[in-house]
């Protein structure tokens, strides 16, 4: 009689992954296939205690015959057993640091896979939680029933369509996308910097030839424009706070609430923005009128000596909270080192950004300063267009970088301008027009030759 077939022994495979980078997500997608049994931390199995004394167990790869997790794999004849190697540090779940590349002997058997995600939004998602938030792409409706959470259609055209259909079961069902996956905005200037200091390089060698095309595009410009206001400096930041500054002065004197004065002067700067400062008007001039509609609305007395004092503590409370965006001199510095010519293109008063510039110390980065207030015009009324005749060049020999999808990205490309967009809040994606970078750090080290 013949001996019946012994069951087929799965070949282990590993997933590294930082913690708190979205791992579950595929985890349990491994898990839904047919020919993959899946595990957590499989050369810490059975290792429980304190910290002290905690340490791996390697000779797991050697001889798995033993280990039930590599049983359950074999008896229903899965050909995968795949492991998330988690790397961090946390006493409450028990975790421990650890080396989640065993010895060299076993890397050709585990064939390691590596899972990247921008690290500026790591280190958001770890300074909003001491453990990992599954909002960002997972959702639990119901207890043991995942829900994926995609952040684009295109995101769930792979998944879903462009996957193979036998990674998807349960799964499928209860999927939706979700456009607003959260970015907390937690992370300092300072932190910033320090990340992509040691990790942004790294991360941006993930993207190869996307990475290598963009610094070929922006090697043939002649000049590089910028938005200044929010792409390179802090204005929403640093204006916020010197409106502050003037409204205490008003609800001190008056004993209004802070919260009233703040509303209304929302609703007045929506309005009197409206012709994106346009109409040749000073900054104090248009600062001049919005706390003058701010008291006439409280029906408080017009006087002039006391705006005065609220236009010089908005001015000083603002200068001194002035700050550039991370990485925004070492991108100048670079492009500057390139040969490129360098402008700033920008909705506001034309005294105003000479000061912001002068305070930020970057004058001696740029050749021309077009403002809506100098050329008559708004960005999505012609602003780009005029620019360009000013400076004699054609739209193919510049590239433009700004923050605002509808007052930066879209009449720029509108007027033939290859354009990068600063998406502080979004992911990385070098691969769409336009390009989105959410650094300007990450900029600096794709077209600089001591990048990656």
């Amino acid at each position: 009689m013949d001996k019946p077939d012994s069951p087929q022994e799965p070949q282990i495979r590993f997933l590294v992954a930082s913690s708190r980078s979205d791992s579950m997500l595929l985890m349990r997608i491994f898990a839904e296939s047919r020919v993959c049994e899946v595990t957590s931390r499989l050369i810490l199995t059975s290792k429980v205690g304190e910290e002290d004394g905690f340490s791996p167990n390697c000779s797991i790869l050697e001889n798995c015959s033993h280990q039930d997790v590599y049983i359950d794999a074999m008896e229903p004849g899965k050909r995968f057993l795949v492991s998330k190697e988690a790397l961090g540090k946390d006493s409450s779940k028990e975790e421990c640091l650890y080396d989640p590349y065993p010895m060299p002997s076993t890397f050709a058997m585990v064939r390691l896979v590596f899972l990247i995600r921008d690290p500026i939004r790591i280190f958001d998602s770890w300074k909003n939680s001491g453990w990992p938030i599954w909002e960002a792409l997972l959702d639990f409706k119901e207890l043991f029933r995942l829900s994926l959470v995609f952040s684009s259609d295109r995101e769930k055209t792979i998944r879903l369509e462009e996957t193979l259909l036998d990674l998807f079961t349960t799964v499928e069902a209860s999927s939706f996308i979700r456009s607003d996956v959260p970015y907390h905005g937690l992370l300092s200037k300072t932190e910033k910097d320090t990340i992509e200091k040691q990790l942004g390089c790294l991360y941006l060698q993930c993207w190869g030839s996307d990475m290598f095309r963009l610094r070929t595009i922006i090697a043939e410009k002649t000049w590089v424009g910028f938005d200044l206001d929010d792409t390179l400096h802090e204005f929403r930041r640093s204006s916020g706070i010197a409106t502050n500054k003037a409204l205490e002065e008003i609800s001190k004197r008056y004993d209004i609430l802070m919260s009233e004065l703040n509303e209304e002067y929302s609703k007045i700067l929506k309005k009197k923005t409206a012709n994106a400062f346009s109409d040749g008007k000073t900054s104090f001039d248009y600062r001049r009128e919005r706390f003058a509609s701010v008291l006439a609305h409280f029906s408080l007395p017009q006087d002039d000596q006391f705006i005065d004092q609220l236009l010089e503590v908005y001015e000083e409370t603002l200068m001194a909270s002035l700050e550039l965006k991370c990485g925004a001199i070492g991108l100048l510095s670079t492009l500057r080192d390139m040969g490129k010519k360098v402008v700033i293109m920008i909705e506001g008063p034309q005294d105003a950004q000479e000061r912001t510039i002068h305070r930020l110390g970057i004058g001696g980065y740029f050749d021309f300063l077009a403002t809506t207030n100098h050329f008559g015009v708004t960005k999505t009324n012609s602003l780009f267009s005029k620019v360009l005749e000013h400076l004699g060049i054609s739209p193919s020999e510049i590239a433009y970088i700004g923050d605002s999808v509808q007052r930066d990205m879209k009449p720029a490309m509108a007027e033939g301008i290859f354009s990068i967009h600063l998406a502080e809040t979004k992911h990385v994606s070098l691969n769409t027009l336009p390009p989105q970078i959410n650094t300007l750090r990450k900029l600096q080290y794709i077209l600089s030759d001591a990048g990656p």
